[in-house]
């Protein structure tokens, strides 16, 4: 066999190799907690979504698995629990959570926090799959809120 020959046939069996590759993105709707009075005696609970969505193109003809993880920031604060909205210099706490019975705090899988988990199946070319995640928020209940609209900003890292 000829140099060039071998070449040759091994660039045809890269060719007819199949390329999986996907590409994800995540979006996500805001919490908005509400109206919280001084002293609530009952906590301010609401929930957002976050989804992801995974996609793969033309040339791949094989179906499959992604598996992702979906972390959530500490926003401004220095902690996950509690975390705190602002108002200027004033603080409110709250927290993030996997569950609705908030009790699993959605973190990055450090200080005591857990992160989602999850996997899409993409079928043959092209195939695009999404998978939506509630996001559960609560404001604590008993504390002395100064009047004002309290924010943070939270990261949502999708890796996969």
């Amino acid at each position: 066999m000829k140099p060039h020959q071998a070449i040759a046939m091994l660039c045809l069996v890269l060719s007819a190799m199949p390329v999986s590759a996907a590409t994800c993105s995540v979006s996500a709707t805001g919490i908005s907690l509400g109206t919280y009075a001084p002293n609530q005696t009952m906590p301010a609970d609401s929930a957002g979504s976050i989804v992801v969505t995974c996609a793969k193109g033309a040339l791949d003809s094989v179906p499959m698995t992604v598996a992702y993880t979906i972390d959530v920031s500490r926003g401004g604060s220095s902690a996950f629990s509690p975390r705190d909205m602002t108002s200027g210099a004033h603080t409110l706490r709250y927290n993030l959570y996997r569950d609705a019975s908030r009790n699993i705090i959605w973190g990055d899988t450090t200080d005591g926090t857990s992160n989602v988990t999850g996997a899409l199946q993409l079928q043959p070319s092209p195939s695009t799959a999404s998978a939506t995640h509630t996001l559960y928020g609560r404001i604590f209940a008993g504390q002395n809120a100064y009047p004002g609209a309290y924010a943070d900003s939270i990261v949502v890292t999708v890796g996969y």
